[in-house]
């Protein structure tokens, strides 16, 4: 059991934003800015994203620090709405249309050989059963800080577990959407770590699709481990560590007050489908595992 197990399988950890914008579209830095203050801010990598463009940055890559091609379309589906998808890992983009079915973007992008996750859903007005109408897509945004500071909509966790209560095996994402607004601070807020062979593209990009990865907007997850009965986690102090799966099942396991919690452990419920961590400390910030998918 790997998928989704980043603490199974050897590698290297390495930090990451996936989602953000420079003045190659609606963004107020730079590539080159934008690329310097997350480099300079501990990361490993990053994407710009820039709206229907493919921002060059190959050139700000280095042997410790890389860049990955990445985009963000948009359009209206007229079955399933309005909707958002960052691709990563093209060398060319598809062609847009702003009346392009969803499917037909998400295809789009895989024929050239992209990974694709689906863009703050909650944000958009998307409904689970809108996801759950397509298909070919590796994750979806359950954090992305923009969202969450412009209109309190950056969290699509209950679109996440029902995807997964259906079935659906989808990656969970944190990412900052920067737009380098100074009345907005939406860089350094949400990210994924992954465990990695090498700070490679295509090293990372099979461990992104692979869910060789956590994400977080604070807390670190430092093990976890299954094996069909239970779930251990070990983690950077936090005030409550969630143990969620699909319908009754779970749990809560909460510091006493005044303490705080580094590992819990939840004991596997008959019948339960996925589990999934959420590490959360005294801030309220989030670290979120994948999900363990047991039916």
């Amino acid at each position: 059991m790997t998928a989704g197990t980043p603490f199974a399988v050897s590698g290297r950890w390495f930090k990451g934003n996936l989602h953000m914008h420079t003045t190659m579209s609606d963004g107020q830095r730079t590539p080159e800015d934008a690329v310097a203050w997350y480099r300079a801010h501990g990361y490993d990598f990053v994407s710009v994203t820039d709206h229907v463009k493919l921002t060059q940055t190959a050139h700000l890559s280095t042997s410790d620090f890389l860049t990955i091609p990445g985009t963000e379309y948009h359009g209206e589906d007229p079955d399933v709405g309005p909707y958002h998808v960052v691709a990563w890992g093209m060398t060319e983009l598809p062609p847009h249309s702003e009346s392009m079915p969803l499917q037909q973007v998400i295809d789009a992008f895989r024929e050239r050989q992209a990974i694709v996750s689906i863009a703050h859903p909650y944000w958009c007005g998307q409904m689970s059963g809108d996801l759950l109408a397509v298909n070919g897509y590796m994750g979806i945004e359950i954090f992305n800080a923009t969202c969450q500071l412009l209109n309190a909509k950056g969290f699509s966790n209950v679109h996440w577990d029902e995807l997964l209560a259906a079935g659906r095996r989808v990656w969970g994402l944190a990412v900052d959407d920067t737009h380098w607004r100074p009345q907005r601070p939406d860089v350094g807020q949400g990210w994924v770590m992954v465990k990695a062979a090498a700070l490679t593209q295509q090293a990372i990009l099979q461990a992104l699709e692979a869910g060789h990865f956590y994400a977080s907007c604070g807390p670190t997850i430092e093990d976890l481990e299954i094996d069909g009965q239970r779930v251990w986690v070990r983690c950077s102090p936090c005030a409550q560590i969630n143990f969620i799966s699909d319908r009754w099942h779970g749990q809560v396991v909460r510091a006493a007050p005044g303490q705080v919690l580094t590992e819990a452990e939840y004991q596997i419920e008959q019948e339960t489908r996925y589990v999934r961590v959420e590490c959360v400390d005294v801030e309220g910030r989030h670290a979120w595992s994948n999900p363990f998918m047991l039916i």
